[in-house]
């Protein structure tokens, strides 16, 4: 008895001068600590959750008999990557622009729908380039690289005869600045030619010496 005792009055003299607890208050002592940290980040979690997000920014749209082509902007606050969607599943990136939109649509070709997008850097210097978007099906979609004299304001036809072919007229683009320089010579036009999904650009035949 005398021992049982003498070891009682030791705890309590360890637990008053902060020595460590017992294997019971310890325990719960090392629980409380540990469920601190889940609960925090829940509530981090919450509140984030809880701030407005806005959504990602749709720039421009056609139907397609395959499904709605989109050029989607993913991070409209402060983001300028753009990217190419058919229904919703990104098909290309459209880089190296600040502003793109659609120039025209053509449905019922022979080598599928054609679709002219037209892509600006937003300077001066060169107001658009194009690029044409080939629509077979969803699962084929295809581009070609960007083409033109930086005018944006090419004529487009389709033709049906002898061949199927989309033809884009440039008038050849300058700036005003350019036009009052002394010896300035205005830029010749140019023709681009898409025939059975391959773009070209046509060269003026060459002048017969006489």
């Amino acid at each position: 008895m005398t021992t049982t005792a003498a070891t009682t009055t030791d705890e309590k003299t360890s637990a008053a001068r902060g020595l460590p607890l017992s294997g019971a208050r310890r325990a719960l002592a090392l629980l409380l600590c540990l469920s601190c940290p889940p609960l925090a980040l829940a509530q981090a979690g919450a509140e984030a959750a809880r701030r407005p997000q806005r959504p990602e920014e749709t720039v421009d749209s056609v139907l397609t008999a395959a499904g709605a082509l989109a050029i989607v902007r993913p991070e409209p606050d402060g983001g300028m990557e753009m990217e190419l969607r058919l229904n919703g599943r990104k098909v290309a990136d459209v880089d190296g622009a600040l502003y793109a939109g659609f120039k025209a649509h053509f449905r019922g070709m022979d080598s599928g729908e054609v679709v002219v997008m037209r892509v600006s850097d937003g300077g001066s210097g060169c107001p658009a380039q194009f690029r044409l978007v080939r629509v077979v099906d969803e699962s084929r979609v295809t581009l070609t690289e960007e083409f033109g004299d930086c005018s944006d304001s090419p004529d487009i036809t389709l033709r049906q005869l002898p061949e199927e072919e989309l033809l884009f007229r440039f008038p050849g683009f300058y700036r005003l600045i350019d036009g009052e320089q002394p010896g300035f010579r205005k830029p010749p036009p140019t023709t681009w030619v898409y025939r059975k999904g391959a773009l070209r650009e046509l060269k003026p035949a060459a002048k017969r010496r006489g």
